[in-house]
């Protein structure tokens, strides 16, 4: 029985009881490995792989032959003479450059594939589902101990899922870890004598490196963005419709691609910012188009069809991000041209198929409809906060599948790539790995596996139990890439069970120095949370009654902390430097914890009124009454907190001191009354503006309706304070529909003249 599968990884064996294959017997190799004449660099050191671990498993010495001294028992390595006369009827040459051949036959076994990397690969397929080897991470690895290795009738081939593969986490820029789990990371540190990689010039928002402003825009202004009827660099992009530069970049992106030329991707991308184009002819595209991208992809099609001739193996890659998220109407990318889309807006705590990611979702489906090679950006840490709790565990599965459904053919999984002891780094590094290879696997079943290879059995069972309450917590909060420590998810109850769990992990790993380690480091994330949510933690505590469970001293946390994150580990392994993107040390984050804050003064918060009254003035057939109970506050404590207020209508508001202009108070449509997340409403906060004195001036609150997915304002309202008047008052911000992502948002303005505002409810009135 022979096993195909192309495009989509599939890994099965067929038995037959008279053919197999004696490996080793009782210590003692029986076979020997065949590396063949004209074997490339790759290929014999697929034969090394092979050989130790081979020897590792058994304890038996395994010898790499050449075909002349082969034995009758032999695992042929790679194509050649041998491969050919010994498995006619296997082509390699027509195999592609990953695909591989995993075959039994007779005495023989053959471990093959397409150049450059296909070998390798049939080689590390066949130590992970024949012989159980796994390499969690560059310190880690489970090598299955066995005297004797008989291996039935075997006729594997596999192709990867996607063409590009990139779990981009720093545990995955090792070489050889990236080479065993199959990655072919462009960041990866994998050399051509390996297998090579992929090569990605320019990487992304290249427009400035290709037209530098600093060198162009005295010379060409007309070369770079028209915004508000005047040529700009700064914040701003390139005039992609003007014939010059356009003809500029041809020569620019030909000099880059002779200066490197194995590489198989260029990026021209715009810049991480915003600023388009809007000159006419810009202008006229885009509207037509209905996006940015129209000018974009009219951009990449031009050099495209200019360097294609010249550059046959290349492709010309760029993004579909923020601005240019949206695919065109009309214009279609040419064959050669890549579309990577970028998830950035997404709510990462749900998978697409979740309401909170329909927008993305729906372009993913409009891109496919145009595109002939569809690449994401795929964001999987918290940017802001590597080390804090990101509960995306249970979305990377259904996403990279929701991914390949829909025709993506490379995928970029972007994580903390700064440096190791990231919130559970070497997980989603090895997670990812195997979903980029085969998205089909069971991702539940791969994270279970890693939990007990990688901390121990015993730890795996709190540290599952950990993931679970870390993800149910998230669960209806839009959790973005930049989420803040403020986020709901992280408070006083889920952190105590949380801190309960991991402290199970680690005494079940004791008398075990390398899990013991390593649950450690899973800590740090929790612990990251109560040093940044100290006095806030500190204050539900002491309201709850509730124990303390980490040292009572903070600076001591932060000492612990600290001594895990940069302390000594394993060979492979290097101390923490980057707490988040912007290149926060470690050193750095816990130096704002030298000295132990006091005790916050806690007052008990009044019942709240169960059937408030409706607002007077205001429509109530079909109304939705959406309580401050409701909302999220940020930075609980500081920005905003609860507050009894007899002038509310349940008795509690959420109060805002005017200190900050932070959307501190925000009602979240995902977590609204069922009711309020469909329609059309017209959409009033109510809130009440507390002055220092009399006739206070300048603005009171800004307040607005904010969509997520497509990173747009639907509404906003600024009010002055002496418009506010006293009490509470109903302020419209707009008639809205009702989507997951869209966010209700109230923000002081830092106004000297007040105390602060107060914010009742939200009440949505039918639009119709």
């Amino acid at each position: 029985m022979k096993i195909t599968v192309l495009g989509v990884v599939l890994a099965m064996c067929a038995s037959a009881a008279n053919a197999a294959i004696t490996l080793a017997e009782r210590g003692r190799a029986t076979a020997v490995i065949v590396s063949q004449e004209g074997a490339t660099a790759a290929e014999q050191l697929a034969a090394r792989e092979l050989r130790e671990h081979l020897s590792e498993i058994t304890g038996a010495l395994f010898d790499v032959r050449s075909s002349a001294e082969a034995g009758e028992t032999a695992v042929i390595v790679g194509p050649g003479p041998m491969a050919a006369r010994l498995f006619p009827d296997v082509d390699l040459k027509s195999f592609g450059p990953e695909q591989l051949i995993i075959r039994v036959s007779g005495n023989n076994m053959l471990l093959a594939g397409g150049r450059p990397r296909g070998t390798l690969y049939a080689v590390s397929r066949f130590l992970q589902t024949q012989l159980g080897v796994r390499w969690w991470a560059p310190w880690a690895t489970t090598v299955p101990r066995r005297k004797s290795i008989r291996i039935a009738a075997l006729d594997i081939t596999e192709q990867p899922a996607f063409e590009s593969r990139d779990p981009f986490w720093f545990p995955a820029f090792d070489a050889m870890w990236a080479v065993r789990n199959r990655s072919n990371s462009q960041s990866s540190h994998i050399t051509p004598e390996m297998g090579g990689k992929i090569i990605y010039t320019g990487f992304v928002h290249t427009f400035f490196p290709l037209v530098p402003p600093s060198e162009h825009f005295a010379q060409h202004p007309e070369w770079y963005s028209l915004i508000n009827g005047k040529r700009q660099y700064e914040g701003a992009q390139l005039c992609t419709t003007n014939p010059e530069l356009r003809d500029f970049l041809v020569q620019q992106v030909r000099s880059w691609l002779k200066n490197a030329p194995d590489a198989r991707i260029i990026s021209i991308s715009q810049n991480d910012w915003a600023g388009p184009c809007t000159c006419p002819a810009c202008k006229e595209i885009d509207d037509r188009e209905g996006s940015h991208a129209g000018t974009m992809v009219t951009l990449l099609n031009y050099i495209a069809d200019k360097l294609g001739p010249e550059f046959p193996d290349v492709a010309f890659d760029t993004l579909a991000y923020q601005y240019t998220r949206k695919a065109p109407r009309t214009i279609r990318p040419r064959p050669n041209v890549i579309i990577r889309l970028c998830s950035i807006e997404c709510n990462f705590a749900a998978p697409l198929t979740d309401p909170s990611n329909a927008s993305f979702a729906q372009d993913i489906v409009d891109w496919n409809r145009i595109c002939n090679r569809l690449y994401i950006w795929d964001y999987t840490t918290n940017f802001a906060h590597y080390v804090m709790p990101h509960p995306n565990y249970f979305s990377l599965g259904p996403n990279v599948r929701f991914f390949k459904e829909h025709g993506v053919r490379g995928l970029f999984e972007q994580g903390a790539y700064q440096s190791y002891s990231s919130e559970m780094s070497e997980l989603r590094a090895w997670v990812l790995a195997q979903l980029l290879w085969d998205p089909n696997l069971d991702d539940r079943k791969l994270i279970d596996e890693f939990l007990i290879g990688y901390y121990g059995k015993k730890a795996a069972v709190p540290l599952g139990r950990y993931l679970a309450l870390m993800s149910s917590a998230a669960n209806g909060f839009y959790m973005g890439c930049f989420t803040s420590p403020s986020a709901p998810y992280l408070n006083y109850k889920t952190l105590v069970a949380a801190e309960a769990l991991l402290q199970k992990a680690e005494d079940a790993a004791a008398g075990d120095p390398d899990a013991v380690w390593r649950v450690r480091q899973a800590r740090l994330p929790v612990w990251y949370a109560w040093l940044v949510r100290w006095s806030l933690l500190r204050r539900e505590c002491l309201l709850s009654g509730g124990p303390w469970p980490v040292p009572a001293s903070r600076k001591a946390l932060a000492d612990q902390w600290l001594t895990v994150a940069t302390g000594s580990g394993p060979s492979g392994w290097s101390r923490m430097t980057h707490v988040n993107e912007s290149g926060l040390t470690p050193e750095r984050f816990v130096a704002r914890f030298a000295e132990d804050p006091a005790d916050p003064e806690v007052h008990k918060l009044p019942r709240r009124a169960s059937r408030p009254a409706p607002p007077a003035g205001l429509a109530r057939t079909g109304a939705v009454d959406i309580q401050d109970s409701y909302a999220q506050l940020a930075n609980e404590g500081e920005w905003a907190e609860y507050r009894g207020d007899p002038l509310s209508s349940d008795g509690l508001a959420a109060y805002m001191p005017s200190t900050h202009h932070e959307w501190a108070v925000q009602f979240h449509i995902l977590n609204a009354p069922k009711k309020a997340q469909t329609g059309t409403w017209k959409v009033y906060a109510l809130v009440r503006v507390d002055p220092k004195a009399a006739s206070p001036k300048g603005t009171a609150f800004t307040a607005g309706v904010w969509d997520n997915g497509m990173h747009a304002s639907q509404g906003s309202i600024e009010i002055a304070a002496a418009d506010a008047g006293k009490g509470y008052r109903p302020y419209l911000l707009g008639t809205v529909e009702s989507r997951a992502e869209r966010v209700i948002w109230i923000a002081p303005a830092a106004n000297p003249a007040l105390n602060g505002i107060w914010v009742d409810r939200v009440w949505l009135v039918p639009a119709d």
